[in-house]
């Protein structure tokens, strides 16, 4: 790195001075870029660190005036406002925050499950109510979480962080995922594989734990939601994008599924009076799953890492896309994810 010229890092989000000591403290930050900031800076970046609140948008616009930028860091595990297609064009990686935030979105999705096995929701209504339903609640005969087939759709991170976690709470495990597990890998799981409609149909509690993407979007059709067996429960801690929701609303009143379990909203924040949130079968969280303490730090941690390892002439980890070509470091030497990778 130059000393002339300290390597420009852009930020599309707010972030204290002290989220850098230590990693960047030779770059020239630029924190909380609004978009018509980020294109002006765009030309003179090395790194743009994406919004965690996905509300800025790097686009094939971005990629273009992007002409120094050796890396996108994303600070979280989605990327979905990032045209990762249009960065490796340009030849640039993005990477996001890896498995920083595994294991809090995989508890939340146990946690909601459960919570809507037991209908959690109304036993915290009524007794905030002054009601003593003891016995209502006895009569419902609520069942366990132990005996049930759990079907995770999507085994990345996130989805194999969560079998883990049910297959503990003594579920048969069914996943999807494009690309299956080697025989052994399924075994120190304890999982086993099925194609999306035959998961769908065997599952009583369904799991989505896919990315967003074009491939994805919209995949828990009407049509897949159906095939879920009467009484199943929809747990949701991935993307809201990835179902039919106004479906899901409507075999939620017609009784067909017993209940859903949301962290993520097609509108965030979720409207006053949004249809989901006025069934009493719905458990509904603000998009928290993967917000504890330890997964913040995890999704700090691996991000600064990642763009010190660029800055100093390294390759980043997490990559998401596969770019066309390397991006050349200061002193002429390549850095990040060179040529081959897109082969």
């Amino acid at each position: 790195m130059s000393a002339e010229a300290p390597p420009l890092v852009v930020l599309t989000s707010p972030a204290p001075p002290e989220l850098f000591a230590g990693f960047l403290a030779d770059a020239r930050i630029v924190p909380a870029a609004t978009s018509a900031e980020l294109m002006a800076l765009a030309g003179e970046a090395e790194v743009i660190i994406g919004d965690w609140s996905h509300r800025i948008h790097l686009d094939r616009e971005v990629f273009a005036a992007a002409r120094r930028c050796r890396l996108v860091q994303q600070p979280t595990a989605g990327y979905e406002h990032i045209d990762v297609a249009a960065a490796a064009a340009a030849g640039i990686p993005v990477a996001n925050a890896g498995d920083a935030n595994a294991a809090a979105v995989a508890e939340h999705a146990v946690m909601l499950a459960i919570g809507v096995l037991r209908h959690l929701r109304q036993a915290i209504a009524v007794t905030e109510a002054g009601a003593w339903r003891q016995q209502d609640f006895i009569d419902l005969d609520l069942p366990e979480l132990g005996p049930r087939t759990v079907g995770i759709v999507g085994l990345g991170a996130i989805g194999q962080a969560a079998a883990r976690r049910f297959v503990a709470f003594g579920c048969d495990v069914l996943y999807t995922k494009r690309t299956p597990l080697p025989p052994d890998a399924e075994r120190e799981l304890g999982i086993r594989h099925a194609d999306l409609d035959a998961l769908l149909r065997a599952s009583e509690v369904l799991v989505l734990a896919l990315p967003l993407n074009d491939q994805t979007r919209g995949i828990i059709d009407a049509r897949r939601l159906a095939l879920l067996p009467r009484g199943a429960v929809v747990v949701n801690i991935a993307r809201a994008g990835l179902v039919d929701n106004a479906a899901l609303g409507e075999l939620l009143r017609s009784g067909h599924l017993a209940g859903a379990g949301l962290d993520v909203f097609d509108e965030e924040p979720l409207p006053t009076g949004h249809d989901l949130a006025t069934l009493p079968n719905v458990l509904l969280t603000p998009h928290i799953a993967g917000v504890t303490a330890e997964a913040k730090r995890r999704l700090i941690l691996n991000s600064m890492q990642n763009i010190r390892r660029v800055l100093d002439g390294g390759e980043p980890e997490f990559v998401v896309n596969r770019p066309v070509a390397a991006r050349p470091a200061p002193g002429g030497g390549a850095a990040g994810v060179g040529a081959a990778a897109g082969a």
